[in-house]
């Protein structure tokens, strides 16, 4: 029975029981467990890293996807790697929370162990004792030449010589007498500080500031992302509407060269307007080239953005249009910018951090007090007589690091150093976002008149284009003022597109600025 208690004393110094552990594992904060990223926007954690390819065929394109603008932003939010990173930052300041708050509570510690000796005199005592045929009065004999003579009453010497060689019937030999042991010990302890000078809550402020931070930051770059994206679609749907005017143009000219031969054949029309005519076309021929070129380009810059598991192309899916209005004045947009916007509040958290970090500097060279308590057991498996024998101890102590060498000062300043920092980038972040209200509102403004004036352009530049067509067809007009025209008429219809885009990101800009992407 004393065996199994040592053996159970022994497993509890190597470690905690499940219930125990379950126990300490409730002890992570006064209001439970802290809220991971996973409950930010978007999916949850993923950091599995691409294969690299076996093999060049693995690189060709295998898919061609048609995206939407909101399939493109959502496409983008569930794989980019910069938005993950973000992810993962608010995560680590999570954790450094929970390793601020962990000051707030006792720790326990638990140790274990277990050792066998015997001495050398240990086996020559037993060689001497159980060489020879003793009886009870023999080993009594041996205890008193042992202890010396007159010590102890032949009653006394009876029990010693029990205590030393067992009993004479088993023919061994006590194990405290050949000094034996099987030592299995272990002890607990428990130490909490009380009493830190601040030290702790200003980690813990710190922490939630930093924390507050990352969380920021995660917005923040989120909503550039959703930007970036957006941006990159607009340039895409660009590059798809000068395809297209290129086309028209190839057309057109087309058209207008087969006027100018068939009039030629006719015998009422010159040599001149037909090479005027293909050289219209091969213009027109260079341009949509160059247009075709950039689409591609465009499109490979948006699935680099989308970051898509295997080589995809995209294209764009929503019709060049105007996306919709905003109908805030100039001053109401920049009113509500500066308080949306992420990058204010992520530099005010910044400096409250700073401001912590400094009473941090500070503790850290104040009074620290703390209590403890341990508890000791031991036993001597060997031993059939004494058992277990348990201890403890209790007291209470105060740490003064008086002097640092001016370690506690230094990082007050560096600490007061990252406020006026995050004070000064403050600054530069509130007219920042004034002038990009600013911008983008005027831009928005010259685009919406830029849109009207070349609707009406591209109106009387198709209506000009027919009738110097039918014109030159009834040879009462000439090529070049079909060329003049069909040159009016592209350039019209590039107007339009770069103004309907010009819009679109002016109005995109709007609402970044405002932080309600």
């Amino acid at each position: 029975m004393r065996i199994r208690s040592a053996v159970m004393l022994f497993a509890l110094g190597l470690g905690l029981s499940p219930a125990h552990a379950q126990t300490v594992g409730q002890l992570s904060g006064p209001d439970g467990p802290s809220t991971t990223a996973a409950s930010l926007d978007g999916p949850p954690v993923r950091a599995t890293m691409p294969p690299l390819p076996n093999n060049a065929v693995q690189l060709r394109i295998q898919s061609n996807r048609a995206l939407t603008l909101q399939d493109a932003v959502n496409t983008s939010l569930g794989n980019s790697p910069t938005l993950l990173i973000a992810r993962i930052a608010v995560e680590r300041a999570e954790a450094v929370k929970r390793q601020a708050e962990a000051g707030l509570f006792p720790t326990v510690s638990l140790s274990g162990g277990y050792s066998y000796n015997q001495s050398p005199q240990a086996a020559i005592s037993r060689a001497l004792v159980t060489g020879s045929s003793t009886s009870t009065t023999d080993t009594t004999a041996i205890t008193q030449s042992l202890i010396g003579p007159g010590l102890f009453n032949s009653t006394q010497a009876a029990a010693l010589t029990g205590l030393l060689f067992g009993d004479s019937s088993s023919g061994g030999v006590s194990s405290a007498f050949l000094s034996e042991s099987a030592i299995l010990q272990g002890q607990v302890r428990i130490d909490w500080n009380i009493f830190t000078s601040g030290l702790v809550g200003s980690r813990i402020l710190a922490a939630e500031e930093n924390l507050q931070a990352a969380r920021l930051d995660y917005e923040r770059t989120r909503q550039d992302l959703i930007n970036n994206v957006i941006g990159a679609y607009y340039d895409l749907q660009a590059a798809d509407g000068n395809v297209q005017i290129g086309d028209a143009a190839v057309k057109s000219a087309e058209a207008s060269l087969n006027d100018a031969r068939a009039q030629e054949r006719a015998g009422v029309g010159t040599r001149f307007a037909v090479l005027q005519a293909e050289t219209q076309l091969a213009n027109s021929v260079q341009q949509r080239l160059t247009a075709v070129n950039q689409r591609e380009i465009n499109q490979r810059n948006l699935a680099r953005a989308l970051n898509f598991q295997v080589p995809t192309t995209v294209e764009a899916a929503d019709p060049v249009e105007e996306t919709g209005t905003w109908q805030l004045g100039l001053d109401e947009t920049i009113y509500r910018a500066l308080y949306n916007r992420v990058e204010l509040a992520q530099q005010d958290a910044l400096r409250r951090a700073a401001k912590a970090n400094e009473a941090v500097a500070y503790a850290s060279v104040a009074p620290q007090i703390s209590i403890f308590a341990t508890g000791d057991a031991f036993d001597n498996l060997l031993d059939r007589i004494v058992g277990i024998y348990t201890g403890y101890s209790a007291g209470a102590q105060i740490r003064w690091n008086a002097f640092d060498g001016g370690l506690a000062a230094a990082q007050a300043a560096q600490a007061v150093a990252d406020a006026k920092t995050a004070e000064a980038r403050f600054v530069d972040t509130y007219n920042t976002i004034r002038f990009s209200v600013e911008s983008s509102i005027s831009s928005l403004e010259t685009a919406r008149q830029r849109v009207d004036s070349a609707t009406a352009a591209v109106a009387s530049a198709t209506e000009a284009l027919r009738l110097a067509r039918l014109r030159f067809q009834a040879g009462v007009g000439t090529q070049t003022d079909v060329i003049t025209s069909d040159r009016d008429l592209t350039q019209a219809r590039v107007n339009r597109l770069i103004a309907v885009i010009d819009y679109n990101r002016a109005l995109a800009a709007i609402r970044r600025s405002v932080g309600i992407l």
